[in-house]
């Protein structure tokens, strides 16, 4: 081992062997231990927060799906659109990376039981042809209905608690035929078949989902006409340039819109939690670094007459240098290292067992979302130890110029 590591690794590990008495080694000996714990605090606290970032954004993604596919068309000013058969038989054809395409008939309504009512969009579907992620989330009943025309609906399970009502249940529905002078209100009772649940509060007591026939004649929807069409793409990264392509094939009065476009509040308040993340973690490193810089000058004070001793036995500059460079770059990584695995450790607790509950009505999900990424403690590891090893250059560079004669006499 060379001299100037069997050094560096005496002096992190011995209290006393600066030489200057027990009072200056545990003042040292608690330095370097602050220092340790202020990388391993700001490793760990980069590790929760990049983990906690990437799982909100992945969880909106995969729950907005849920509910529209990839992109959602429907007419513009809610007008509707002609010719749906057509358009599921040719469109996938023209656009190529439509990996489904289902056609659906939505209406504004309000849902009511004995004790309480609510709005709803209510949305006529095929169930067998049904795109979206819907029926992967039933906690009760099927994601089917009898006929269709069946007077059945599925509902959400914030909704029915709202409701109070379960499975083979009535629930009536109120909802309008066009103008609202020329037509009597729609009222029509519906059994309930299904209660399915996807985690975002705000849309489980939105939605609910009839028979496609039976939302057809309940609110007038002519033959051949429907409300818009939901599709799934093959790649999700082009889903901007297959919407573009949707509309030059479709056109006028077609209105195209992607899951990011329809979901914008939420992507771009993610994206607003991401923005000061830099910073103020950024900020917590950069205060480990500064604890590395006064332990190490500290270290410097301490031993300027070993290191004076050092030099005169034929040490050099660069050995000097390398042993406070190993000295900071030991205490960098051991802190980063135990910092990544704390923040793991922290992170399948909250994974597995959901410890920190959220409110979904205020923030889509029920319970704080975790992603496991590599790149996360990747990037983070070699950012600290990197700030790591910068820190200790610059005491270990002071350290190595001191004069020998400066060092031997100095007290």
């Amino acid at each position: 081992m060379k001299p100037a590591f069997f050094l560096a690794q005496r002096y992190l590990n011995t209290r006393q062997s600066s030489g200057t008495g027990e009072r200056s080694g545990n003042l040292l000996s608690f330095a370097s231990l602050v220092a340790f714990v202020s990388v391993m605090l700001g490793s760990m606290a980069l590790i929760l927060a990049l983990a906690i970032l990437g799982g909100f954004e992945r969880e909106l993604r995969e729950n907005a799906v849920k509910f529209t596919a990839h992109i959602e068309i429907t007419g513009f000013g809610k007008r509707l659109l002609p010719n749906a058969e057509r358009v599921l038989a040719t469109l996938p054809e023209k656009v190529p990376n439509i990996r489904q395409i289902s056609m659906f008939i939505a209406a504004e309504g309000i849902a009511r039981s004995s004790s309480f009512m609510d709005g709803v969009l209510a949305k006529g579907i095929i169930p067998e042809r049904d795109v979206t992620g819907i029926r992967s989330t039933m906690k009760e009943g099927v994601f089917a209905f009898s006929s269709g025309e069946a007077r059945e609906i599925i509902i959400g399970k914030k909704l029915a608690q709202k409701l109070t009502l379960g499975l083979g249940k009535k629930m009536t529905l109120y909802s309008i035929r066009g103008d609202l002078r020329l037509n009597a209100p729609i009222v029509e009772q519906f059994t309930i078949v299904g209660i399915y649940e996807t985690g975002m509060s705000e849309y489980d007591d939105l939605y609910v989902y009839v028979p496609f026939e039976a939302a057809r004649t309940i609110f007038g929807i002519p033959k051949g006409a429907t409300s818009g069409f939901d599709i799934l793409v093959h790649d999700i990264t082009a889903v901007k340039q297959t919407a573009s392509a949707i509309e030059d094939v479709l056109g006028y009065p077609y209105f195209v819109q992607t899951i990011f476009e329809l979901y914008d509040a939420m992507f771009a308040w993610i994206e607003l939690q991401k923005q000061p993340v830099p910073i103020i973690l950024g900020l917590i490193s950069i205060v480990a670094v500064f604890n590395i810089v006064a332990t190490l000058f500290m270290a410097v004070v301490q031993r300027i007459s070993a290191i004076g001793i050092l030099r005169t036995l034929g040490m050099n500059q660069r050995s000097i240098v390398a042993m406070f460079l190993y000295q900071g770059l030991s205490i960098g990584a051991f802190g980063t290292l135990t910092g990544c695995a704390l923040g793991a450790i922290l992170c399948w607790v909250q994974h597995d067992y959901k410890l920190i509950a959220l409110k979904g009505e205020i923030y889509f999900l029920n319970a704080v979302p975790i992603e496991f990424s590599v790149w996360h403690y990747a990037v983070v590891a070699g950012v600290s130890i990197a700030l790591s090893g910068f820190a200790a250059l610059i005491p270990a560079v002071v350290g190595s110029k001191v004069r020998v004669l400066r060092a031997l006499q100095f007290q």
